[in-house]
């Protein structure tokens, strides 16, 4: 069925959602799992030393937060973490293309706009603009 599976997360809470349902489709369906982190830039796109060191800390903490969220999964579960930098409705487009992803998984996000406040806007353009299905993984409600 998929072969190539593709998790966007970033900090939130329906991202983490989105990454446990993608391990555990991908677990279950024997499907290498791609989990990408945006870094949006701000201004100039400069970088320091600085910076390039709290990328690599984001990396190393990303690929940490993955290991540990496939704990008890099939062994042979493929998990390939990167962090790009960009806009991030068109680097996880770009993404999906580079590996061949069979399926998008993106959490549900929100907070202005009628679209953006249903999916939020990087969900709403990735699901809109994709050439392979979209899974957005909605907000658990807690009581």
């Amino acid at each position: 069925m998929y072969e190539t599976i593709l998790v966007a997360i970033d900090d939130s809470d329906t991202a983490n959602e989105a990454l446990e349902h993608a391990i555990d489709l991908a677990d279950a369906v024997g499907a290498r799992l791609h989990v990408l982190s945006v870094v949006e830039p701000s201004g100039r796109l400069r970088f320091g030393v600085r910076e390039v060191d709290q990328l690599n800390d984001a990396v190393r903490e990303l690929v940490d937060d993955v290991v540990a969220a496939a704990d008890g999964h099939d062994e042979r579960l493929e998990i390939h973490p990167e962090i790009r930098r960009g806009r991030p409705s068109e680097i996880v487009l770009a993404y999906a293309d580079e590996v061949g992803a069979d399926l998008v998984l993106v959490g549900q996000q929100g907070e202005s706009d009628l679209s953006e406040k249903l999916l939020g806007s990087t969900t709403d353009r990735v699901a809109r603009q994709s050439t392979v299905p979209v899974t957005i993984v909605p907000r658990t409600q807690t009581a």
